[in-house]
């Protein structure tokens, strides 16, 4: 894959109330708010439709380590948001590929056009141009390229440029994960749109997994799930397909399909032990558990505050995978 992986974004309905939970109770901020609109935006298009006037989103944006986290609200008028948010309500929509050489980043957009990947929404706000292509069929998610470039100072800040983070904890963002219903699919796609290839691939079953619980329920038999994973320079991408049995997959495919699922914070396991209990108290609590080798998850329910599930895990040793998937049709 060509650039790097350098935001995640979230869409909501409400950022003022986002903004809150995400900064009160998780210590992630402060954000840097901006309008979207014909006084910042120039060259918007939507659909390939030229949009000068009538339009406003409102993305907020925060670093989280070498993460980005931007939380994008629709105000008014033509954007690819709307039609996100009305089909599957808030929640993680795109990571964001950065290649700060505009003449390769418009390569590898046309690259990507020519495979099918139509370009749904660019424009620039200042030095910055963004790029989001149609690529959830292909790949779970929508998938956005840009330059990185400079924007101007952002005219509101929440709760305020200076402000003292509320939690001591910081998130140390290391993994993405779509769910899926056909692992394999979606590993050829990777790899022959974005050249991602060569994945770890481990089914997670009664003989590998242990102290499994999901939802509370010690699941000892008939469970298997595939984990098929993939390191692309300091992020990994992890690609799940629910089998048989127990889990939490199964209920997002039928709510929403394959799509984006979750997001992994990496750290250790006492300190994790410390966040679940920190967390309880805003009634988050652990949805699957389980530990294979020396790698543990705790998948949290952090949707109704953060309109995503965020995974807790120590980034434990696990041992070699059941096999190497390389794509037939990877480049």
């Amino acid at each position: 894959m060509k650039g790097a992986i350098k935001q995640i974004c979230v869409l909501v309905d409400d950022l003022d109330a986002a903004m809150k939970n995400y900064w009160e109770k998780f210590g992630i901020g402060p954000w840097d708010i901006r309008h979207f609109t014909p006084d910042t935006v120039r060259d918007f298009y939507v659909h390939n439709k030229h949009i000068e006037t009538g339009f406003d989103f409102i993305c907020a944006v925060t670093w989280e380590g070498d993460v980005e986290y931007e939380l994008i609200q629709p105000v008014e008028g033509p954007n690819i948001y709307w039609e996100y948010l009305k089909k599957y309500g808030s929640g993680l929509h795109h990571f964001k590929i950065v290649i700060p050489d505009d003449e390769e980043l418009k390569a590898y957009v046309k690259e990507l056009e020519e495979k099918g990947l139509k370009v749904m929404q660019t424009g620039w706000i200042d030095n910055d141009v963004h790029y989001y292509v149609d690529s959830h069929e292909q790949l779970g998610l929508t998938l956005e390229l840009g330059n990185g470039g400079r924007i101007g100072e952002a005219p509101e800040v929440y709760p305020a440029k200076d402000a003292k983070r509320p939690v001591s904890h910081r998130q140390n963002i290391k993994q993405i994960a779509i769910v899926v219903d056909d692992a394999e699919k979606y590993m050829e796609n990777y790899a022959y749109y974005l050249g991602i290839d060569g994945w770890d691939v481990r089914h997670f079953t009664p003989e590998k997994l242990r102290d499994f619980k999901v939802n509370g329920a010690h699941i000892t038999e008939g469970f298997d799930f595939i984990c098929a994973v993939k390191w692309v320079g300091g992020m990994e991408i992890e690609i799940i397909q629910p089998i048989k049995g127990d889990n939490i997959y199964w209920d997002f495919l039928e709510k929403h399909g394959p799509g984006f699922h979750h997001i992994k914070d990496v750290y250790p396991d006492e300190e994790i032990k410390e966040e679940c209990r920190r967390l309880s108290g805003y009634e988050v609590r652990i949805m699957q558990t389980g530990w294979i080798d020396g790698d543990s998850h705790y998948y949290m329910s952090t949707e109704n505050l953060l309109h995503m599930i965020v995974e807790f895990g120590n980034g434990g040793r696990i041992e070699a995978p059941d096999y190497v998937y390389c794509a037939k049709n990877g480049k």
